[in-house]
């Protein structure tokens, strides 16, 4: 396996930078495969969700595609794909941040009871429980 930076992925999903998304595409889709997939850990994950987010090129429902197309691809290994999932499926329809979500299904596979939260769109989801 060949561990992907957020910067590499960035790129070849946003196609901003002349020099580098041909670059990156190339690399994700000639140089990686099955035998040798690229591997996305979580924290690169949650930081290219942000940077996509950021950018405001890419809304709630591409971002959620973005997630999903790494997780079917077969050229890709997502740390904890399971955990990546079910955070995704609360993402599609909850209003907190991927990331949060993300963060309350580690702490469930962890053994936590729940995760408190002050955020009120993470709160109305039963997998947080609002800090009082």
């Amino acid at each position: 396996m060949i561990g992907i930076d957020t910067n590499v992925l960035a790129r070849a999903i946003l196609e901003d930078d002349p020099v580098w998304t041909p670059i990156a595409q190339t690399f994700l889709t000639q140089r990686l495969s099955a035998a040798e997939p690229g591997y996305v850990n979580q924290v690169t994950l949650v930081e290219l969700v942000w940077t996509l987010r950021k950018t405001g090129k890419l809304g709630r429902a591409q971002l959620a595609r973005v997630i999903a197309g790494l997780l079917a691809a077969e050229n890709i290994v997502v740390e904890r794909a399971e955990l990546v999932a079910r955070a995704l499926r609360s993402y599609e329809i909850g209003g907190a941040g991927f990331a949060d979500y993300l963060i309350a299904e580690l702490n469930l596979a962890a053994g936590v009871t729940t995760t408190v939260t002050i955020d009120g769109k993470a709160a109305n989801s039963p997998l947080f429980t609002p800090l009082s």
